[in-house]
């Protein structure tokens, strides 16, 4: 009797092992390291609404002159500016423009999966909270990768 029970557990202890290792139905995925640039609002200089990754300077350049004026620097509140592209790309989500602050776009994760890296976008905060016209951004870097970058 003994032997019959110990023989049903290992049964089912293998059981349980094999369905756990070799589930197939389960994209393998892993976080992928990102870096926060600047996560806020444009209140001036309005860009179009974009999900863009920079892999060079001169498209980086590019946007911070499209987003700072003379009397307001969108990106003095980034954690760099200098950016080293042999290494990092930049991603840059910029939402639409509201007639009023609240709003928010966020990158909530970078993953990396087999084929490409996926880039997850959700709005937060969705306004009303004042009378300004506000443009949310999210921007961040990672490192460099020749896999496609996918936005969902």
């Amino acid at each position: 009797m003994k032997k019959h029970l110990l023989l049903l557990l290992c049964s089912v202890f293998l059981i349980i092992t094999s369905c756990n290792d070799h589930d197939d139905n389960t994209e393998s995925k892993n976080l992928f390291t990102s870096q926060l640039i600047g996560k806020g609002i444009i209140t001036a200089n309005y860009v179009v609404q974009q999900n863009t990754v920079m892999t060079s300077s001169a498209q980086w350049n590019q946007f911070l002159n499209q987003i700072d004026t003379p009397t307001h620097q969108t990106s003095a509140s980034f954690t760099e500016i200098n950016i080293d592209f042999n290494q990092f790309m930049v991603i840059v989500v910029i939402d639409e423009v509201y007639p009023n602050g609240g709003h928010s776009i966020d990158i909530m994760s970078v993953d990396e999966h087999p084929q490409y890296i996926g880039v997850d976008i959700e709005k937060l905060l969705n306004g009303n909270a004042t009378s300004v016209v506000t443009q949310p951004y999210h921007i961040v870097k990672i490192p460099k990768t020749i896999k496609p970058i996918l936005f969902n």
